[in-house]
């Protein structure tokens, strides 16, 4: 306790007043003989023990009063085991919770909405000279600052711009950078203010009384930090921090839906092809939901289909739709559902819809007898419309060169570059060949007798540095004849394909690759690099066809010939879908990606820095502008730098913290689309329970504040402290109604 009045204490002195008259009165007392006293002798015996009772409560009752008024008017302040603090500044750091659980409607605002007022009440409250910082938890932690400020208004302002729906909340890492920011404050006081709905998914990690990793970055800062967990959109409030008020609301799931995936087929999508999209939609509430679900191409209608949900299950529709013009395209299915949050009900894909997909063939044994050639049978399959004179038109081009004619501009603008059983490239194309292969193309190698197995081993494999996946070997088998046995042909495994380059034949329906023979292959040893996938093996475990990713782009190894001198696959009805799957694999693998994860960098490789490298095959613009612009899902627009280097020019955008669409528009006007997904696992909409929530409080030694107005009640009391003059006053005016009617009394009595 203190006094804000010190002084007027010596007031209390003046208790001494009614005793020194009380000892006066005492000492003036005269003894008068009188002849009759013995008759009020007995009287006397029997009342002077109970008269000088009476006089001793009235005495001390008027000894109090003066004390008491004296106590008041110095203004006695509670203030427990802690120094008043008074106006001192504070440093409040605010860990504000933004994730898309925190759009859940309760009432007229959102959760979110209401932890932006908590914060402005808190920011506007704060004392004079007040440093502030607020983080946003949702997804990857970010100040709103670079740096705590003292502008109230300033830091009201940028509260009010925050958006919401960002990925769920990260609190171990918005702890540790809460801490950083702590750090960096200069006031003598520092508070840190956790705004949340505290998910069970989120902080179910921290719900148990002997965690304290959260706390251990605060105990090391040099000054001692304040914590307070201020829960949002809970039916409570917390009187204090091992003692809730009242239970939480009720932990049954509330009602929600969510589309958790979109699968679209992932080979090179072409103009005018029937595009069927597989979505994943989950119903997390524990009542059965209906949903109307909405297919959008570039924000614009398409399919329409009613789905019904069985509590907390997942269920799959199958839409279709097909794109008039190519490019970017972004592919949108919503769930229109009454559900808690909306937010989670939107899922997009990024997508890329082509005119025609250029391959380039390199022919490394070129005949001019029909079907000799090492290239003709990759042409047929690659081009069978074209090639059977039917009126339908092929996705993929092709053009063939010979090895004399390869150049840089011979491949300038192809997806995909395959090498038919070439010898060996000189220096100036494997130095371009590696170049595009990096910057983002796809190549195909396949064996042969023409390869120089010494070059393939050191130059083009170079040690695992150069693009080819691994050094062919020695030739394996020999010709295939009427006597040999069936143990002895060599096959392309049965077997079920994890790859997307051969998954089309895991329905039999689609032909089996386990027909063609294959009679001589070169051996490819697998055992020491990591980065290598086998896509097929022979029937006696030898890989025929591996893939290894190199730089941006992709490069396929294919054991055997693509004609007929070594295996009948080329004349086999598994022939034209077994090039075609690969081809357009390996053109659909556009790198960098366009669907990411929430926190990845979009980067846009725009074409090649100059004509002494190699194009890349990703997109071109011929513009020599060095701007880029790029809007966001909160529609706010920026402008980007094209960074160019030796290889490529690029733009690079590093603030995808928001799930949804980020569009960059090129120089020449044209779109490309990124999307950015986060997990949903706050779609479940369940808080910890109170015991929970009192557990992580007190493994963080931490107070819980129902609500703003309530925070800044505890924060005047540990600031001012509590007066309690006003009890004082009561009770001295009590004592002085007492001393009145008490003599009163008291004088009755006597007489």
């Amino acid at each position: 306790m203190t006094f804000l009045n010190t002084s007027l204490l010596a007031g209390a002195a003046a208790f001494a007043i009614p005793l020194v008259i009380h000892i006066l009165n005492r000492s003036r007392y005269r003894t008068v003989e009188w002849g009759a006293m013995h008759l009020l002798e007995s009287v006397i015996r029997v009342n002077h023990r109970r008269f000088r009772m009476d006089q001793l409560i009235l005495l001390l009752i008027r000894c109090a009063i003066p004390a008491l008024l004296a106590f008041c008017l110095a203004r006695p302040v509670l203030t427990g085991s802690r120094v008043l603090e008074g106006n001192q500044p504070a440093g409040i750091v605010i860990l504000l919770d933004n994730s898309y659980s925190m759009d859940r409607s309760r009432g007229v605002q959102t959760h979110f909405q209401m932890a932006i007022d908590s914060a402005t009440q808190i920011i506007s409250n704060a004392p004079r000279g007040s440093q502030f910082s607020v983080i946003a938890m949702g997804g990857r932690p970010t100040p709103l600052f670079d740096q705590p400020i003292f502008d109230q208004q300033a830091a009201i302002s940028r509260l009010k711009q925050m958006d919401s729906g960002f990925g769920a909340a990260d609190v171990a890492s918005s702890f540790e950078v809460a801490s950083q920011v702590i750090s960096q404050m200069t006031t003598a006081r520092r508070e840190l203010i956790v705004i949340s709905d505290f998910q069970q998914s989120d902080w179910n990690a921290y719900a148990t009384a002997g965690n304290r990793g959260l706390r251990q970055s605060l105990d090391n800062a040099p000054i001692q930090v304040d914590l307070h967990l201020m829960p949002i959109g809970f039916a409570t409030t917390f009187k204090k921090r091992d003692q809730p008020s009242s239970e939480l609301s009720s932990q049954k799931a509330p009602a929600n839906i969510s589309v958790d995936g979109i699968q679209i087929a992932s080979q090179a999508i072409a103009v005018g092809q029937t595009v069927p999209v597989r979505t994943a939609i989950h119903n997390h509430g524990d009542e059965t939901q209906s949903a109307r679900i909405i297919l959008r191409i570039d924000g614009k209608q398409t399919s329409v289909t009613q789905t019904f949900l069985a509590a907390d299950s997942t269920s799959q529709t199958l839409l279709t739709c097909e794109f008039d013009t190519p490019g970017s395209h972004v592919v949108e299915v919503e769930a229109i559902s009454d559900d808690d949050v909306s937010t989670d009900n939107k899922l997009a894909a990024a997508i890329t819809v082509w005119e025609d997909l250029k391959i380039v063939i390199v022919d490394g044994a070129v005949s001019r007898e029909p079907l000799k050639s090492e290239s003709d049978y990759l042409s047929i399959a690659l081009t069978p419309f074209t090639f059977g004179r039917v009126q339908l038109a092929d996705l993929i081009s092709t053009r063939t060169v010979t090895l004399e004619n390869l150049n840089k501009d011979a491949i300038s603008d192809a997806r995909v570059v395959i090498l038919a059983n070439v010898s060996r490239l000189k220096d100036q194309q494997l130095e371009f060949i590696t170049q595009f292969v990096r910057l983002g193309g796809s190549l195909l190698v396949t064996a042969g007798n023409q390869v120089d197995l010494n070059w393939y081993r050191q130059k083009f494999y170079s040690s695992g540095q150069g693009p080819l996946p691994l050094p062919f070997g020695e030739r394996q088998g020999t010709a295939a004849s009427s006597e040999s046995s069936p143990s002895s042909i060599r096959r392309i495994a049965r077997q079920h394909f994890d790859h997307p380059a051969l998954d089309f034949f895991n329905e039999p329906s689609n032909g089996d690759l386990s027909d063609a023979i294959i009679e001589q292959w070169y051996s490819i040893d697998i055992t020491s690099p990591e980065d290598i996938t086998v896509v097929a093996r022979l029937n006696n475990g030898d890989p025929l066809l591996v893939e290894k990713p190199f730089g941006q782009g992709t490069v396929f190894q294919f054991a055997t010939t693509c004609d007929t001198d070594w295996t009948d696959l080329p004349t086999s009805s598994v022939w034209v879908p077994f090039v075609q799957q690969i081809a357009v694999t390996l053109a659909s693998r556009i790198s960098p990606p366009r669907n990411i994860e929430t926190g990845q960098s979009a980067i846009l490789i725009l074409d090649e820095a100059s004509a002494d490298t190699a194009p890349t095959a990703t997109e071109t613009d011929s513009s020599s502008a060095t701007m880029v612009s790029v809007s966001t899902p909160s529609g706010l627009s920026e402008s980007l730098s094209i960074q160019t280097n030796q290889n490529h020019r690029a733009v690079e955008f590093n603030g995808t913290r928001k799930p949804g669409i980020y569009t960059m528009t090129l120089p020449s006007g044209a779109p490309v689309h990124f999307v950015a997904t986060t997990s949903p696992v706050e779609s479940r909409l369940q808080t910890i329970s109170a015991a929970q929530l009192n557990d992580v409080a007190e493994a963080l030694d931490a107070r819980l504040p129902g609500s703003a107005a309530e925070y800044l009640k505890q924060d005047q009391l540990r600031r001012n402290g509590q007066e309690i003059w006003k009890y004082a006053l009561a009770l001295l005016l009590a004592f002085m109604a007492s001393e009145t009617i008490l003599q009163q009394r008291f004088a009755r009595a006597i007489q």
